[in-house]
């Protein structure tokens, strides 16, 4: 199917031409690939004959155009991938490689996408780029200062809880969260069901890339978490119920021939090491993608507070400290001040 491909998605530093730089700056061989080949490759796995079709498709595109879906998109960009470096004659190059590169190219800004998930009609001839009013999906935290900033060093020393927040991080509902889920349920890679229902239980990030084999143990046939403080001022071991069962985890460490003093998340170059920062923000790009969900100005911090607000809103009635054994916060301050984003008063 072809994807409707609209002006102001080829006015200059839009959406058609940074995607194709994108391409072109991780082009998995040694030969680099010009921005105009980079733009031919693009055209032909959006369903068109090379740019100049684009171009002047773009012209008469319907605003009712069928949009196909994502995975889809990627698909049929992979294969233009796969078949231009067919026709060069280049080795050494597997699935994986492509499938690295097209998870890279921010073919989710592309206007037919956006228009779509908002249930909006892309308005041409509007604006001077002959462009649609897109509206944003960031939902702003709305926060007070004085609470916590989720942000960790290499060594995993997380800032005090009276850091400044960032106010502009932006907060995902409960079908979103779903919907990541979802994906990742739905991709049945064993490692990232583990790590999603892991990173959805609303741990930090710095624990999480810590956690080791014998930090897990089992409960009714669910999974328990100890996690030990990497709170500056903190000594105290916490432990979280993750919405895994104990089974898939239990295939999970048995797959990889993890054991006692092993990185349960371990890092893809070194397994004596943890998955870094960059490897984790890489998987849940690839989700946040997947699900229809546009990444930008998204972090594991933000992750964590759309859990934690979830979390609130499932236990608003009940005791402050059930909350506080959730999020691994003792602090009224900063229960108010996770209850504030969701207009709640957790009980004293």
């Amino acid at each position: 199917m072809r994807f409707p491909i609209y002006t102001f998605d080829l006015t200059p530093k839009r959406r058609f031409k940074r995607i194709a730089n994108v391409l072109r700056r991780h082009w998995p061989i040694a030969n680099d690939i010009s921005l105009m080949t980079a733009q031919e490759i693009l055209a032909r796995g959006l369903g068109y004959r090379d740019f100049h079709d684009v171009s002047q498709s773009s012209e008469n595109c319907s605003q009712d155009a069928p949009v196909p879906t994502l995975p889809e998109v990627r698909d049929n960009v992979s294969t233009s991938i796969f078949q231009f470096l067919k026709s060069s004659n280049a080795a050494g190059i597997d699935d994986s490689d492509i499938e690295g590169l097209v998870m890279l190219l921010p073919l989710h800004e592309l206007l037919a996408f956006r228009s779509f998930r908002q249930g909006q009609t892309a308005d041409i001839g509007k604006t001077h780029s002959h462009g649609s009013k897109v509206r944003s999906r960031q939902k702003s935290a709305g926060v007070a200062r004085g609470v916590i900033h989720e942000a960790s060093d290499s060594d995993g020393i997380v800032a005090s809880d009276s850091t400044p927040f960032d106010e502009s991080k932006k907060i995902l509902d409960e079908h979103e969260l779903d919907a990541i889920a979802e994906v990742v349920h739905r991709k049945a890679i064993l490692r990232d069901r583990v790590l999603c229902s892991v990173l959805l239980s609303g741990i930090r990030q710095s624990e999480l890339l810590r956690l080791r084999v014998e930090n897990v143990s089992y409960t009714n046939y669910k999974v328990m978490l100890d996690l030990p403080s990497t709170k500056a001022d903190g000594n105290r071991q916490r432990s979280i119920l993750t919405p895994i069962d104990a089974g898939l985890v239990h295939r999970y460490i048995e797959k990889n021939a993890l054991s006692p003093g092993d990185y349960l998340f371990p890092s893809s170059k070194n397994a004596a090491y943890p998955m870094t920062s960059f490897e984790l923000n890489r998987i849940m790009r690839s989700w946040l993608l997947e699900a229809q969900i546009d990444p930008t100005g998204l972090s594991f911090a933000s992750l964590r507070l759309s859990v934690i607000a979830r979390f609130i809103r499932a236990v608003a009635e009940s005791k402050q400290s059930t909350v506080a054994n959730l999020t691994g916060h003792i602090s009224p301050v900063m229960l108010r001040y996770y209850g504030s984003s969701l207009n709640l008063k957790p009980k004293a």
